[in-house]
């Protein structure tokens, strides 16, 4: 029997449950807010789970916005896996989050590569926030089952390390350390 994190499953049935609505609305932007709600857990609990609903729901806000999706066959899908976290069934959650996944890169055969291309594009783009929270580049693409080479090239290209503060050398560290300590 699989597991997971109470706080995580809580969290994604919360977000699974606004997916829904959302669906329901037929709001693409909120649903690709919500993947980004997901995401956290993914940095602090580095688990699975919450990534693969991350990226279920960009690929989906994606889908949407090019208005070629079964909304409400999508959106029964995602209300089973938000079911089976309620009664603790992790094993069927799963199963469902990959259906989904499966219902959208078979919605359209034209759409089917544009579609699997976004679901490498948003684990990319979600691969980037995991590291910008400060897990390691090969965790996260272990998590994702991406090459390393691939995150680290979308990494360069975003710039988000410019943003970083400045690192301070290791003679600044160790004149610190022994003013500290009187050394």
């Amino acid at each position: 029997m699989a597991v997971m994190e109470e706080i995580v499953r809580r969290d994604i049935m919360e977000t699974l449950e606004q997916a829904v609505f959302s669906l329901k609305e037929a709001d693409a932007f909120r649903v690709k807010e919500l993947s980004n709600t997901v995401i956290h857990n993914a940095s602090i609990f580095q688990d699975e789970d919450s990534l693969s609903v991350a990226v279920l729901l960009y690929a989906l806000s994606k889908t949407m916005e090019r208005g070629r999706i079964d909304l409400a066959g999508i959106s029964q899908i995602i209300a089973r896996a938000k079911s089976a976290l309620q009664t603790f069934n992790i094993d069927e959650f799963r199963l469902a989050n990959k259906m989904a996944l499966r219902k959208i890169s078979e919605t359209d055969s034209r759409l089917k590569l544009f579609v699997n291309s976004v679901i490498e594009q948003a684990q990319l783009r979600k691969g980037s926030r995991i590291c910008m929270h400060g897990v390691s580049v090969a965790r996260t693409a272990s998590i994702l089952g991406i090459s390393r080479w691939e995150l680290m090239q979308y990494l360069g290209r975003t710039g988000f390390h410019e943003d970083m503060p400045e690192t301070v050398n290791s003679a600044s560290r160790l004149a610190l350390a022994m003013k500290v300590f009187g050394a």
